[in-house]
């Protein structure tokens, strides 16, 4: 009996850098997590564990900030009319909403806005909205979270002498747009911030925008629950800044201002929740992206700049009805594609195409299936014979220089490492596949895909597991890409009871020891293979440690992860 995941057991933990363990009186295995995470001296560490958004970099390390900021600075003295474009995903809604809220106080009445329709229009800058804010007047464009590869729009604006001002994180094309300022870590070779969202890029440009308007850095520090939002929602590294800005952006969620986030907290009963990247992943984000999905994606953008809380409220319960609206389509979607896989056996990447699918949940499927499959997924949407897809992808698959690798073949593409965007004529969708999974074959290993790896951080103990080593590593929060929650092993240890617990016996309850210690342990959604442990045996446990305070007493809690036969991986 094995749950279906390949375990790789990481460099020990304990091989930890002494400095850390005596200066900052942690464990060696709590040391050793911080190192395995590339925080090795003890500069690292201190801001790791304790640092806030005053240990953020200088904004101006980014390339062409200080045009950036000069020209911004000067529209809002001259009271200019500004275009903020954005884009329609969590992200771009977010880092909209970010400069709206921190601008509009010193140039009321004169900073508009556009966000394109996902399925009318999709992603990025279109001319035929560029136009009309060059007829309202507008002299200068913003772009968040787009704009890096919009070559002819910027040659527009600039035949009609509007200033283009990229702020964008997406990867970069050969030639950047000719415009005032090119704001984007891709283009910035060594960058120290790291891998930023959109919001974040928006954020740095507010960022060194306050050392020229000083009153900026209040409001934007207030509004710093959008860019934890966003950060999340877009599943970036949470590492270096963007864990910082997070780490205080949670801080900022639990005394939120904003009525619209007030408004869905209050909605889905969250508000007594303790705020964490699960809480945006699975509740807030879906709500905001909804709109956008199957609609217009300005309702979740309004949410996020209205002042009144009761018309907030108003504009959540109609987020939260889309949202349901958005799951029943989702399962639909995933069905059928389900029901195509069972008629093929999944290569290295799955290439799916269908006319019956809503292009606005595609993404979410397409996580799903890799979730399920642990392979790189592209789901295309087909209507009147073009197809938009969306794409998501396994860890040391890059979807960017893979679709990158069939462009011949598209009609246009855009992403990062983990997810992307694409356009293919219905009639090349055979051909693309064809070429898509000879890329995937040729990029990744057998052994890489249809088995989800469990990544241990360490092998340790059973009697090392103590409430002060879980609060050590609660410290290492807050977890999410590129920072996991650590995931710690233990061998050859006695199942001592075990039982279920939950709707129809839906959740495993554990007791285990080795002589020396015993430990309790709960695994959700393991309930199936109670019959398949027999109480006396030894198994290897992998587990994330928590600590449980319930009924005021504070003990060790392993929330497991997987479990098999002692010596079964060996």
């Amino acid at each position: 009996m094995k749950l279906k995941r390949r375990w790789v057991i990481r460099s020990s933990a304990r091989e930890a850098p002494a400095e850390l363990v005596e200066r900052l009186s942690l464990s060696p295995l709590t040391a050793g997590l911080l190192a395995q995470r590339g925080i090795k001296t003890l500069a690292e560490a201190k801001v790791f564990l304790h640092g806030t958004a005053e240990d953020l970099f200088s904004p101006f390390l980014l390339n062409t900030m200080d045009r950036a900021v000069e020209r911004l600075a000067t529209a809002l003295q001259k009271k200019e009319k500004i275009l903020i474009y954005g884009d329609y995903d969590v992200d771009g809604l977010t880092a909209t909403a970010l400069i709206l809220r921190t601008l509009r106080p010193w140039n009321k009445g004169n900073i508009i806005y556009y966000i394109p329709k996902r399925l009318e229009e999709g992603y990025g800058l279109h001319q035929d909205n560029l136009a009309k804010a060059v007829k309202y007047g507008c002299r200068l464009v913003v772009t968040v979270d787009c704009g890096v590869t919009a070559l002819q729009e910027a040659e527009f604006l600039r035949s009609k002498g509007v200033d283009l001002l990229v702020t964008d994180h997406h990867e970069p094309g050969g030639v950047l747009p000719e415009a005032a300022a090119v704001v984007n870590p891709k283009t910035t070779p060594g960058y120290p911030g790291g891998e930023l969202a959109g919001v974040g890029v928006a954020f740095k440009l507010l960022q060194g925008l306050a050392e020229f308007i000083p009153e900026v850095r209040e409001v934007l520090w207030e509004n710093l629950d959008l860019v934890a939002l966003g950060t999340v929602a877009d599943i970036v590294p949470l590492v270096g800044e963007n864990r910082l800005l997070v780490k205080e952006g949670l801080k900022a969620l639990e005394k939120t201002e904003n009525p619209g986030l007030s408004a869905l907290l209050n909605l889905n009963g969250w508000a007594g929740r303790e705020r964490t990247p699960g809480l945006i992943s699975f509740g807030l984000a879906p709500r905001l992206n909804a709109c956008g999905r199957l609609g217009d994606p300005v309702k979740g953008l309004r949410l996020l700049l209205e002042t009144d809380r009761h018309r907030a409220r108003k504009i959540a319960m109609e987020l939260e009805k889309l949202n349901r609206k958005r799951q029943q389509i989702e399962e639909r979607v995933l069905k059928e594609a389900e029901e195509m896989l069972s008629r093929e056996e999944p290569g290295q990447a799955i290439v799916l195409g269908s006319e019956n699918w809503h292009p606005g949940v595609i993404g979410i499927v397409a996580s799903r299936l890799v979730e399920k499959y642990y392979r790189p997924v592209v789901l295309v949407a087909l209507e009147k014979g073009k197809g938009r897809g969306s794409a998501r992808s396994i860890p040391g698959f890059h979807l960017y220089r893979a679709l990158n690798a069939c462009a011949p073949l598209l009609e246009r593409f855009g992403g990062h490492e983990m997810a992307a965007g694409l356009e293919v004529a219905g009639d090349k969708l055979a051909v693309f596949k064809e070429n898509f999974e000879e890329v995937a074959g040729s990029w990744l290993d057998r052994e890489e895909v249809g088995t989800p790896v469990l990544e241990i951080d360490e092998v340790t103990a059973l009697e090392d597991l103590t409430v002060e080593l879980a609060r050590e590593v609660a410290a290492l929060a807050p977890f999410g890409p590129g920072n996991p929650e650590p995931v710690l092993a233990c061998r050859g240890v006695k199942l001592l009871s075990a039982g279920t617990v939950g709707k129809d016996g839906r959740h495993l309850s554990v007791e285990i020891g080795n002589g020396v210690a015993s430990r309790r342990g709960i695994g959700f959604n393991f309930g199936p293979l109670r019959e398949q442990l027999p109480v006396g045996e030894e198994f290897d446990f992998a587990f994330k440690l928590e600590e449980d305070s319930w009924d005021r007493d504070h003990r060790v809690c392993l929330v497991l992860k997987d479990i098999v036969p002692a010596r079964a991986r060996e």
